[in-house]
């Protein structure tokens, strides 16, 4: 066979090519490259499957590291009691990393942090379990203000009222001393703290009960008033000692009220005191006159700055 009759023939052989391997896939809409041996598949329109939504990560996980601690404390109706708290590790380490307001009518904000809430209800539900009779409800709120006021008052000078042994970053230095008000859970964990910290638990503890307090704020002092119509308890050896806010009796409730453990150690041992009793203690000469009263929810106020007008050139 001579070439020019081949020739025709492998032009042939090269047009059905094409054909089988890019005309037809492209009718058919198989994909080219590849040869079907079956029927013809059936087309559908693109349907849209959403992304499979990730769980969110809650903050703290249980199984997260967390601070256990194990507080002693003497019921009102004088049995001993032990209550577990438990404070992750992040949550802790991020309160200490926390800067401090230094207007003491912020620190309501601290009682009722978000983070500290559900710790806050968890352990105050434990100790004063809900009631439906009204006789039980002050034994209820008396056995709260009693764990609180028996936590060991450590001076915020001291390391020792910190679980790490030195004093936090963001403890300021006030005249000759520290001041550091603790977050709630940062006292459960340190297992000390001064007035203040005891307020300021005592506070979120019984806010979360529903409770109406204010933090009663001395010149070298801090107490916390709770909300009470008309307390005159028949057993009080003592006029019960309150102040009146916004039309509001709020009832001086002292949270360290402590005796010395032993001789030359700087930590006080809490012991009880009732509702409105100001006469026991040695703390009695700083809580005899007037505090200021601040609400937990006080919203500090912006810094006002006074604008000034700009001098102006001549015939401007």
């Amino acid at each position: 066979m001579k070439w020019k009759d081949i020739m025709p023939v492998l032009a042939g052989g090269l047009v059905i090519l094409v054909v089988a391997l890019v005309v037809k896939p492209a009718l058919l809409g198989e994909p080219i490259g590849l040869i079907s041996t079956g029927p013809a598949p059936v087309t559908t329109s693109p349907v849209y499957i959403p992304p499979t939504p990730a769980p969110a990560a809650t903050p703290f996980p249980e199984d997260s590291a967390a601070y256990t601690r194990t507080l002693r404390w003497t019921a009102i109706d004088g049995g001993v009691q032990t209550t577990q708290v438990r404070v992750p590790e992040a949550l802790f380490i991020e309160h200490r990393e926390t800067p401090r307001f230094a207007d003491p009518l912020a620190w309501g904000q601290y009682a009722l942090a978000d983070a500290d809430r559900p710790i806050l209800e968890d352990l105050a539900h434990r100790i004063a379990p809900p009631t439906a009779n009204p006789a039980e409800e002050y034994f209820r709120m008396m056995n709260l203000i009693f764990f609180v006021q028996q936590i060991p008052y450590e001076s915020d000078t001291s390391a020792e009222s910190y679980t790490e042994g030195v004093l936090p970053y963001y403890a300021r230095h006030v005249g000759g001393g520290v001041e550091y008000p603790k977050y709630p859970v940062e006292t459960l964990v340190d297992g000390k703290g001064d007035c203040e910290d005891a307020a300021i638990l005592m506070g979120g503890l019984l806010d979360a009960l529903g409770y109406d307090t204010v933090l009663l704020q001395y010149p070298d002092h801090m107490a916390l008033g709770i909300r009470m119509d008309g307390f005159n308890p028949w057993y009080a050896k003592y006029t019960p000692k309150y102040f009146e806010y916004e039309g509001k009796h709020y009832y001086y409730v002292e949270g360290t009220n402590y005796t010395t453990i032993s001789t030359g150690n700087s930590t006080y041992w809490g012991k009880p005191l009732p509702i409105g009793d100001t006469q026991d203690g040695s703390l009695q000469s700083v809580r005899s006159g007037t505090p200021g009263i601040i609400p937990l929810r006080y919203i500090p106020t912006p810094v006002e700055y006074q604008i000034r007008p700009v001098r102006l050139p001549a015939g401007a």
